[in-house]
């Protein structure tokens, strides 16, 4: 068929009008005169003189705790820095430590953002050295929301908006089931969550998911304002319109650690979803207006729950009733994995901060158009609006992160404060997701990511008594897929440590001691143990991921946990350029340290109340 130009002129100019980022973006702020954080960061620094420090107080920046490095360790609460250092790095399915290649990038954008907030406080005779550059700052948001639309294949009727972690971008699909259950149809307005693979996604999962608060810190920088589990959205009690929002945890595991098979797995999540539905309220109707069904594709330990053809049995049999949103916060996809869950109504949350390898932690929630437009729709309504401005969802987000396509719920949330932590963490990470996905052929990734989890299982089992490798069923068994290679490079272990006493030689660990072991392989022992100098595996940092307890639920017991380590896509990229012997080089010494550290742990132990 042939071009109509016209009708693409007219569609061009149509895209034109409602986004910021090809008006140009010069002159669309106001005149602001109250210092922003860019501002405060570079005064802190020198007035912008060292860059890199501005720019590792702006990572930790727009976010929670989580992202914050303590003053005395360097390392945040998940044991990693936030800034580049040397050492081996197998945390990502935890959190990172920036490359020096993507914090140069980062820097690169932190000049652009400080030469302009010079130019623009001398145009504009302020008396501070820096304006703030809120126009560029909307550019480049602009820049991150088309890098990721081509990184995830996405088309221009998708809709990207940009939350400070994968956690907090819980609460825009819980928001919509909220709103949509609504409406009196002869049901009730409460909201039901299901929740899977409880203990092995976000710990903040489950409050944030009922639309809660899961933090002490917020990020728009305030703290102490909200508690944990108060409502970040609501109506006030004794409105009939109230509603609220319960939630079932589904574990992948039975008590004793063992997987669930797939069926089981399915089946536990349909006879939540019908329980649910099935519950009758004090008026005699169905209680719950809408119910949210999390398919986690990446758990801790590389799991998925529930099926693809779970979520499509529910969405076919009780339709608009089940919201289904799709965990890959891990990042561990193939290419038109996205693609693939848009086209079927679902939401999509992922990260720049697993296996991207970005720092810690970026967000983002992907709608297809149909769902945008509903949510449109539902906070246009009178009540929903008189909700929404009185909620809290303001201390999450401000308009600049939701897309241009939202305009209802931007018009609800403040312009400032400009969260330039999202947008330094997005721009670190996105350097590894191009490099990943456009230097790398898609089959040799695959190949690179099996032969690397290969040698490193075989290097587990070879550790001796204190490591043992998670012995799960692969379901994946024979499968070349990206996504199945990618969730096998997540690789679980459980730890034995030697306690100094005959008969406690390799005894089970709690999950408080495996934390202890994660902070000890991330440090350099020789700094408190200077007779470990000479050992060279005792002076590399290791970094880990965090431990996990395999039996939520079910009372923490010794020896029903694992660390683990886990391979990036920055790691991907360097195996394909070096080879992966070289790499598993590094994950030998990797084991051997750990071998040094259980095999010595009465040495150690006696420092875990100090953490």
């Amino acid at each position: 068929m042939a071009l109509n130009l016209e009708d693409y002129s007219q569609e061009y100019q149509r895209r034109v009008a409602r986004d910021f980022y090809y008006k140009g973006w010069r002159g669309a702020s106001d005149d602001v005169t109250e210092a922003d954080q860019l501002q405060v960061v570079l005064k802190a620094t020198s007035n912008g003189r060292d860059l890199r420090a501005a720019l590792q107080k702006l990572l930790e920046s727009g976010g929670d705790e989580r992202s914050l490095t303590d003053p005395k360790t360097g390392l945040t609460k998940y044991h990693t820095p936030s800034s580049p250092c040397a050492g081996i790095h197998r945390s990502c399915c935890t959190s990172n430590a920036p490359s020096e290649e993507s914090f140069s990038r980062g820097v690169d954008t932190l000049r652009q953002l400080a030469m302009e907030a010079k130019n623009m406080s001398r145009q504009r005779n302020h008396d501070m050295i820096y304006s703030s550059p809120e126009d560029l700052f909307r550019k480049l948001l602009c820049d991150i929301r088309e890098r990721l639309r081509a990184v995830f294949g996405l088309s221009f009727e998708d809709i990207i908006n940009l939350f400070p972690s994968g956690t907090d971008a819980e609460l825009l699909p819980a928001l919509l089931a909220f709103l949509r259950a609504l409406p009196k149809n002869g049901r009730g307005h409460d909201v039901f969550s299901v929740v899977t693979a409880a203990g092995e996604v976000g710990s903040g999962t489950m409050l944030a998911a009922m639309g809660q608060h899961f933090a002490k810190r917020l990020p728009s920088g305030r703290a102490g304002s909200c508690g944990n589990g108060e409502r970040v959205f609501g109506f006030a009690e004794g409105n009939p319109d109230a509603g609220a929002f319960s939630s079932a945890t589904l574990s992948m595991r039975d008590e004793s650690g063992r997987l669930l098979s797939e069926q089981e797995r399915d089946r536990n999540v349909e006879e939540a979803v019908r329980q649910a539905l099935a519950v009758l309220g004090e008026d005699g109707k169905p209680k719950y207006g809408c119910v949210v069904v999390h398919m986690v594709v990446g758990s801790k330990t590389g799991q998925c729950m529930p099926s693809a053809d779970c979520l499509d049995r529910l969405v076919a049999e009780y339709g608009t009733l089940v919201l289904p949103v799709v965990d890959a916060c891990q990042g561990r996809l193939g290419e038109g994995d996205v693609r693939e869950n848009l086209d079927k109504g679902r939401v999509v949350l992922c990260t720049g901060s697993k296996f991207f390898g970005g720092p810690p932690f970026s967000g983002v929630c992907l709608l297809s158009e149909g769902l945008a437009q509903e949510f449109e729709q539902l906070v246009g309504s009178s009540e929903a609006t008189i909700m929404l401005a009185q909620s809290k969802l303001k201390e999450y987000i401000v308009a600049s992160l939701m897309s241009d396509d939202l305009p209802n719920l931007r018009s609800l949330l403040p312009q400032r404060p400009l969260n330039y932590g999202v947008l330094m963490r997005w721009t670190l990470a996105l350097h590894n997701m191009e490099t990943y996905l456009s230097d790398v052929p898609q089959e040799e990734r695959v190949q690179v990511m099996r032969e690397w989890s290969r040698g490193v299982r075989s290097i587990v089992a070879g550790a001796g008594p204190m490591v043992a490798i998670l012995q799960d069923p692969d379901d994946s068994e024979g499968c070349q897929d990206e996504r199945s290679a990618a969730l096998g490079t997540i690789i679980s272990f459980h730890c034995r440590c030697n306690r100094g006493v005959p008969d406690k030689s390799a005894d089970v660990m709690t999950i408080d001691e495996l934390r202890h072991v994660q902070f000890l392989m991330a440090s350099d022992l020789s700094e408190q143990h200077p007779h470990l100098s000479l050992m060279g595996p005792a002076t590399t940092r290791c970094f880990m991921g965090q431990p996990v307890d395999l039996c939520s639920g079910a009372g923490i017991a010794p020896g029903m946990h694992v660390l683990r380590v886990a391979a990036s896509a920055p790691l991907v990229v360097r195996m394909w350029k070096e080879g992966v012997e070289r790499v598993l080089e590094e994950d030998r010494a990797v084991f051997e340290k750990l071998r040094l550290v259980l095999g010595n742990w009465y040495m150690f132990q006696k420092a875990i109340s100090n953490i």
